[in-house]
C-alpha cells in the first residue's frame, strides 16, 4: 500500500496511464511494422525476405495476438477513463484469450517446423527454440498477472510484460536486420531492451524496482536468452524429436 501510494504521490494517476499507453503504442507499432509484409498487409508490401503464404493456423495466431494487442490497449484507457467496472469484465476474457494463445503458440512453432520455415542461420527445428522456450514465459508471466489481481502495481507490470514478449517476433522481421546469427542476437537485445523504461519508471517512481519487474524481468531474460544455450549444448533438435507436431 505505501509503494502504491508512493507512485502516485510522485507521479500522478495521469502519469502512469501516458506511460502504460505509450509503452502500448511502441509495441503495436513494432509489431505491425515487422508483420506487415507476411500479415497484415500481405502481398501489398515487401521486404527482402520471404512471405510463406498464410495457413489457417497462421492467421488465428495473428489474429489472437492482434487482439491481445488491441485488448492491452483498451483496457489502458479504461482504467484511464475511470471504467474499472468494464475493465474487470473485460479483463477475464483477457486471461482466457492470454491462455489460448500459448497453445496456439506452440501449435504455430510445430508447424512451423513441418513447414520447414525458419531463418538461413539454422535448421527449424533448432529454430523452434524461439518460441518454444518463450511460452513457459509468458505462461508464468500471465499466471502472476491473475494472481496479482488485486494488486495493481504488479498485475499492471506482470501484463506489460506479458506484451512485451511479443515484440521480439516483429522487431526480427525488420528488414534492417541482416539474415546472421549477429542480426538476430541484435534484434533480439534489442526487444529485450523494451524492459528498460519499466525499470527507469520503477527507479522514477519508487526508487527502486518493484518485486513484479524483478520476477518479469526473470521470466523475460529465460524466453529471450535460453535458445542460446540449448543452441550451444546441441540438445534442442532431440528435444523438440519427442514434442507432438
Amino acid at each position: 500500500m505505501a509503494t502504491a501510494a508512493k507512485e502516485q504521490g510522485v507521479e500522478g494517476h495521469d502519469a502512469e496511464r501516458r506511460f502504460y499507453a505509450r509503452m502500448a503504442l511502441a509495441i503495436i507499432i513494432m509489431t505491425f511494422i515487422g508483420f506487415a509484409p507476411s500479415f497484415y498487409l500481405f502481398q501489398l508490401v515487401s521486404y527482402p525476405r520471404p512471405n510463406p503464404a498464410l495457413t489457417p493456423l497462421v492467421m488465428l495466431h495473428g489474429l489472437a495476438l492482434t487482439t491481445w494487442l488491441a485488448l492491452f490497449y483498451t483496457q489502458i484507457r479504461l482504467v484511464a477513463a475511470k471504467r474499472r467496472d468494464i475493465h474487470r469484465q473485460l479483463g477475464v476474457w483477457g486471461m482466457a484469450l492470454g491462455v489460448a494463445i500459448l497453445p496456439i503458440s506452440y501449435l504455430t512453432a510445430t508447424h512451423a517446423i513441418a513447414r520447414g520455415l525458419h531463418p538461413p542461420i539454422i535448421d527449424a527445428q533448432s529454430w523452434s527454440a524461439v518460441p518454444l522456450l518463450a511460452i513457459p514465459a509468458m505462461g508464468f508471466l500471465l499466471w502472476m498477472g491473475w494472481r496479482s489481481r488485486m494488486e495493481p502495481q504488479a498485475h499492471k507490470r506482470f501484463m506489460l510484460v506479458y506484451t512485451i514478449c511479443m515484440v521480439e517476433p516483429g522487431l526480427g522481421r525488420w528488414p534492417i536486420f541482416p539474415p546472421t546469427m549477429a542480426g538476430h542476437v541484435i534484434s533480439n537485445l534489442l526487444a529485450f531492451a523494451f524492459i528498460i523504461p519499466l525499470i527507469l519508471w520503477d527507479r522514477r517512481t519508487i526508487g527502486h524496482l518493484h518485486w513484479a519487474t524483478k520476477a518479469a524481468i526473470a521470466a523475460l531474460a529465460f524466453g529471450s536468452f535460453a535458445r542460446y544455450i540449448v543452441w550451444g549444448l546441441g540438445i534442442w533438435p532431440s528435444i523438440v524429436a519427442l514434442l507432438p507436431y
